[in-house]
Order: structure tokens, then sequence, then C-alpha cells
């Protein structure tokens, strides 16, 4: 059972990767310092310098790759419908290229525009903007505990508490594990270190605001 429950958490975070890499979802700083509920929009302004040949590189740990390996994500995106180089400049608009690393993490590489939109699709995609319709037990979620630099390090998740139960193990990773992989990977587009990132996740039912269940991401692996 537990291993099973490891498989369906492992594809469902390849799955949640690849939806933004793939799919059409339109200063850093340390551990929180203020717990603010709710934000708009994304406010940290860090942007990784551009290298010598006019590209963004952010690389994305193994932590947060859901025990994927990083010839899954490349294989997924360069089989894409969207990338297709044919000798000129890739047509992605939201990403050029992924490349591996030898410890098993990966590359995105952007240009300087790719690299600020991804950004903003990071945030929000963390806040369920884009979340599945087949899961109507999710309703939405809240990012807290946002430092001085606009990094969230914790989120809550709201959830119709009845519907959630009986939709068990599937909405509960979407319910923790998305919003986990998103606001990790935005930690990461602030500046955080890929050793330092880390996301606390509240899951409350929408209606009463009893706490269900809380996670502390990233996982041991166990």
């Amino acid at each position: 059972m537990v291993k099973q429950k490891r498989r369906l958490q492992k594809g469902a975070a390849l799955a949640l990767s690849l939806l933004l890499l793939l799919g059409s979802l339109a200063g850093c700083g340390g551990k929180p310092q203020e717990d603010t509920s709710g934000v708009d929009g994304p406010a940290n302004t860090y942007t990784p310098p551009v290298n010598e040949d006019g590209y963004i590189v952010v690389e994305i740990p193994v932590t947060l790759m859901g025990g994927n390996g990083a010839e899954d994500l490349i294989a997924e995106f360069q089989n894409s419908e969207q990338y297709n180089h044919e000798g000129e400049a890739a047509p992605m608009e939201r990403i050029t290229d992924i490349t591996a690393n030898a410890d098993g993490s990966v590359n995105y590489i952007f240009l300087p525009e790719q690299f600020e939109t991804y950004k903003t699709q990071l945030f929000d995609a963390g806040r369920f903007q884009y979340a599945f319709g087949e899961f109507p037990s999710i309703q939405g979620a809240e990012y807290t505990e946002i430092d001085g630099d606009g990094i969230p390090w914790a989120v809550v998740t709201y959830v119709d508490k009845a519907d959630y139960e009986a939709s068990q193990p599937i909405t509960s990773l979407y319910a923790t594990v998305w919003p986990a992989t998103y606001l990790g990977q935005y930690q990461i587009f602030c500046g955080v270190s890929g050793d330092e990132w880390a996301v606390h996740v509240t899951v409350k039912d929408a209606d009463s605001g009893e706490v269900i269940s809380e996670h502390d991401f990233p996982t041991r692996d166990e």
C-alpha cells in the first residue's frame, strides 16, 4: 500500500511538472519574517543573471521532481508538439529547453522574457488558478508566511471536506503536492537555493475552517 501510494505521488508530481511545462497556463531571502494572509500577485523581483549566450538558467533540484528522473521530464518536453527547433530558434513560448545535471537535477533554460512570464505562472498555479475542474472538492488556495522579499513559505488549501475525503487519495495529492511543487519552484525562481526551499501546506474545510491535515515539503523518502 505504501509503495502504491508513492507511485501515485511520483506520477502526480511528474504530471504536475509537465502541466506547467507543456500546458497552456498563462531580491531572494531566507525564512519567513512576517505572516501575511493572502496576496494578489507576485511581489518578489529577483531575476537571475543572463549568461553569455543570452539565456537564464534555473536549476530545479531533485526534491522538486517528485522522485522522477530527469530523463522523464526531458523526454516529455522534447516529444511535445511545441518542441521543434528545425535549425532555428526554439518556438517555445514559455521555455526554451531542459537539460540534465550529473546529480539528477534539471536546468530550465529561458530567454529573459520567458523567465518573467514563467515565474508569474508558477505563482498563480500554486494558488490553483489552473486547477483541474474534475476535482470540485478543492476550492482554492491562499499563500501565507510571506517574507520581506515577497516569498511565500506556506499555503492553505481550502476543500469541501466530505467530497475531499471521499475522493482520496488522488485529491490529497492535488491539495498538497500541487501547491508544494509550484510554490517550491517559485521559491527557486526567487533565488532560494535548491537545498533551502520549504513549503508548509495546511488543508482546511472551506466552510468551517477546520484543519484537516498539515504537511511539510520536501518530505523524507520513507
